[in-house]
């Protein structure tokens, strides 16, 4: 037990012993801390509660995942733990903070469920009427109905719990449709249309101002100089791809300014895009 506890804290397969998960499981990397837990979790009344709290104020959890140079040369697997394990954000996570940083979250409390509206083509085993207002589509994901038979396609792809189990788990995996999901939704764009606006609204027609002030607003930091570079040149490239498209329908920001070039206004979109799909964005760092 005290082994499945802290193999649920940090995310890594630290075994009692090799026949816990067969011949091919880890050795213990902290024996020593194993059996002072075990002994604290026997001493506490068999709490789970205070073994959850011992766990939870320790500086080991409560360490940044900061990367480290030094550290890394001496440990690059992070077995002893010189840095919180990094972990990506539930379904649920993503899609709030997406619409955060857009600015379309509803904040409201209590209420009915909802039902935002699920991919083209896709059909509803017991019904699925979406939700009229786009405000309410837009409410926290706590909010997003759970049917059983129809579960949300985004949450799905993001490791949602088993609707099917009595008991369920939510496992934690990295496949293709994750991916796709972010890069390729209508959803998904319409999110970088909302953040893109945003960032016109506030930063004006600076293309310096414009990156400083996406940064700000999806990763709570400024660029660093190489970062700025980077999407400087992004910019650039960008525009000329779009520009070239003559005669097609471009995904523009939801606020544009009077005499604006349409080339640039979609490339920021898709800088946005870009932003809302990084590691940064949906990793817990």
């Amino acid at each position: 037990m005290m082994n499945r506890l802290w193999h649920y804290h940090f995310g890594r397969g630290i075994v009692a012993s090799p026949s816990d998960f067969g011949n091919m499981g880890e050795r213990p990397t902290h024996p020593e801390l194993l059996d002072w837990l075990a002994t604290e979790f026997t001493r506490k009344g068999w709490s789970l509660k205070a073994m959850h709290r011992l766990i939870m104020t320790s500086n080991t959890y409560r360490q940044s995942s900061s990367y480290n140079e030094v550290s890394a040369k001496v440990d690059p697997a992070n077995l002893f733990l010189w840095r919180f394990p990094r972990q990506r954000l539930e379904g649920e996570i993503i899609r709030d903070s997406a619409l955060s940083v857009a600015g379309l979250l509803n904040l409201k409390m209590g209420g009915p469920s909802v039902f935002p509206e699920l991919p083209p083509g896709m059909e509803s085993r017991g019904g699925w009427k979406v939700t009229e207002d786009p405000a309410e589509r837009n409410r926290r994901s706590i909010y997003v109905f759970v049917r059983r038979n129809t579960r949300y396609p985004m949450f799905e792809a993001f490791d949602m719990p088993d609707t099917h189990e009595s008991c369920a788990r939510r496992n934690v995996t990295t496949t293709a449709p994750q991916a796709l999901t972010l890069l390729n939704s209508k959803l998904s764009l319409e999110w970088a249309q909302a953040l893109a606006g945003r960032v016109l609204k506030s930063a004006g027609s600076e293309l310096d101002s414009q990156i400083e002030a996406a940064f700000r607003l999806a990763y709570s930091r400024r660029p660093d100089t190489s970062e700025k570079q980077t999407a400087e040149a992004f910019f650039d490239r960008q525009r000329a791809i779009v520009a070239e498209r003559q005669g097609e329908k471009l995904a523009l920001p939801t606020f544009v300014p009077e005499v604006f070039d349409a080339a640039r206004a979609a490339a920021l979109v898709d800088f946005c895009h870009t932003l809302i799909n990084s590691n940064e964005f949906v990793y817990r760092n």
